[in-house]
């Protein structure tokens, strides 16, 4: 199998969306690097990672709330959020009941801070996990919450990613 370069990814991308605007080498690029760090390759691996992550579940209710249309390299750039989303509700599923007490419980430590953005917390109401962030309130940690509401991408959900463990640590302590 050939890795992802940006010739086979480039004619890949034309082929799967040619109705969209295509992307200039330099972001097919920048695409090609974040593929590899969700684990696709090559191009059989991206073809399956849009098998599971199809545009037209997850785009097409995006584009339609916020009236754009994503270029065909910000389709993927989209689905490689919705599998990060999809990873850390699965941490959390895997925490198991989540504990009755405390009813509310918000994490002491921002995973975004007011100076890379406005401060967004991990918090635990009733029998969810949230996302207390600033900028839009209260937020259930899912793509159709998270990934139309607050249109951050990688960089957000890696740092949320960071606090998973210790808010779990604070969470089960509380008893």
């Amino acid at each position: 199998m050939m890795r992802l370069n940006i010739k086979n990814l480039t004619n890949y991308l034309h082929a799967q969306f040619p109705n969209r605007t295509h992307a200039e080498s330099n972001y097919i690029n920048a695409l090609i690097h974040e593929l590899n760090e969700g684990n696709c390759n090559t191009i059989d691996d991206l073809y399956e990672f849009l098998t599971r992550y199809s545009p037209s579940r997850y785009i097409s209710p995006l584009e339609e709330e916020s009236g754009a249309r994503l270029a065909d390299v910000g389709v993927i750039r989209s689905l490689l959020v919705a599998k990060k989303i999809d990873q850390i509700n699965e941490i959390i599923h895997g925490w198991g009941p989540l504990p009755a007490e405390p009813k509310i419980l918000r994490d002491n430590i921002p995973f975004i801070g007011a100076k890379e953005g406005l401060p967004s917390y991990l918090k635990k109401s009733g029998d969810r996990i949230k996302i207390d962030a600033a900028n839009v309130g209260e937020l259930d940690i899912s793509f159709s919450e998270l990934g139309n509401r607050i249109g951050t991408g990688m960089p957000y959900l890696r740092c949320l990613m960071s606090r998973l463990s210790p808010f779990h640590d604070l969470l089960f302590k509380a008893l």
